[in-house]
């Protein structure tokens, strides 16, 4: 362990290093007797501690509180209702806009077709009499056709 993973450790664990995990402790106890940055770091710590308890005043929890506070906290769901319920509503609503655009989208191909199919019947129709004669109502035009 160099200095400065030391001073990280400090800072997240504490002075007290019977506190640490048993493999850093060992390794922070043998870092203190060869540095003396270290043992610096170590006591500047302890100090630190030492005044903020001698600061902060222990404070009791009002008697009752932890009963209270887990009385106030909501029933946990089951996982099965989590699942079934609340994974599926989300996804289905998102499926609405693609079951929409879908639907839209086919009508406006099958509208597209049809008007190409129409427009096809009018160009043939102006280039072929006897589809042109298919058009015309009965006795509109009594002029035999050449």
């Amino acid at each position: 362990m160099d200095e400065e993973t030391f001073e990280h450790f400090l800072d997240r664990r504490g002075a007290d290093l019977d506190r640490w995990p048993a493999r850093l402790a060992a390794e922070a106890r043998s870092l203190v007797e060869r540095s003396a940055r270290a043992r610096d770091l170590l006591l500047e710590a302890r100090e630190l501690e030492f005044a903020l308890d001698e600061l902060l005043p222990a404070i009791a929890a009002p008697l009752g509180l932890h009963t209270r506070l887990l009385a106030n906290l909501p029933e946990r769901e089951a996982w099965f209702d989590w699942l079934t319920v609340k994974a599926w509503r989300p996804a289905a609503l998102a499926l609405v806009p693609l079951v929409v655009g879908f639907g839209l989208g086919l009508n406006v191909a099958q509208g597209a077709t049809a008007m190409e199919n129409a427009d096809d019947d009018v160009l043939l129709a102006l280039f072929d009499p006897d589809e042109l004669a298919r058009y015309e109502l009965p006795g509109a035009n009594a002029a035999p056709l050449p």
